[in-house]
């Protein structure tokens, strides 16, 4: 009855799931700006909170095609720039990963911290995976946890 049950739901989930992402899809574009949420901390108690560091990785999924990140900017909780990351533009070779670290004491950007990334291309590329990787980073058991970033503008051929 179990694996019945665990079969049937299964099914349903598949059934039911969610339609791709954009940046999922195979659609060549010149640029865009990607929204991606960040965490400096996470409430457990209404007066407890867990610390985090939060690492932003930019992939270029394109096997073929170079892109450049030009701007990575983060903001606070209340859309306030805190910094540009990048000191200049940045070139991504095919299958090339960028990373960039806010530390775990650093709680600049509260709650709701957010990265604006803003890349291009001289030809039309897939569009990369970024995301922000947060973990405790304590050595011991602590909240892990990843965000994908969201197509919020994009530059079309």
């Amino acid at each position: 009855m179990l694996k019945k049950l665990t079969s049937t739901g299964l099914l349903i989930c598949l059934l039911v799931s969610p339609p791709a992402l954009a940046q999922d899809l195979l659609e060549k574009v010149l640029g865009e700006t990607i929204y991606v949420p960040a965490y400096s901390r996470v409430f457990s108690h209404p007066n407890r909170s867990d610390l985090l560091a939060a690492t932003l990785a930019v992939h270029n999924v394109d096997p073929s095609t170079s892109l450049t990140l030009k701007s990575v900017d983060y903001h606070d909780e209340d859309g306030t720039l805190l910094r540009s990351v990048l000191e200049k533009p940045v070139e991504l070779a095919p299958l090339q990963s960028k990373t960039v670290l806010i530390p775990i004491n650093d709680t600049s950007g509260g709650v709701g911290a957010n990265f604006l990334v803003v890349w291009t291309s001289d030809q039309p590329a897939l569009s990369p995976i970024a995301e922000a990787i947060m973990t405790s980073g304590s050595g011991g058991p602590g909240p892990s946890f990843s965000s994908r970033g969201r197509v919020i503008e994009r530059k079309l051929p």
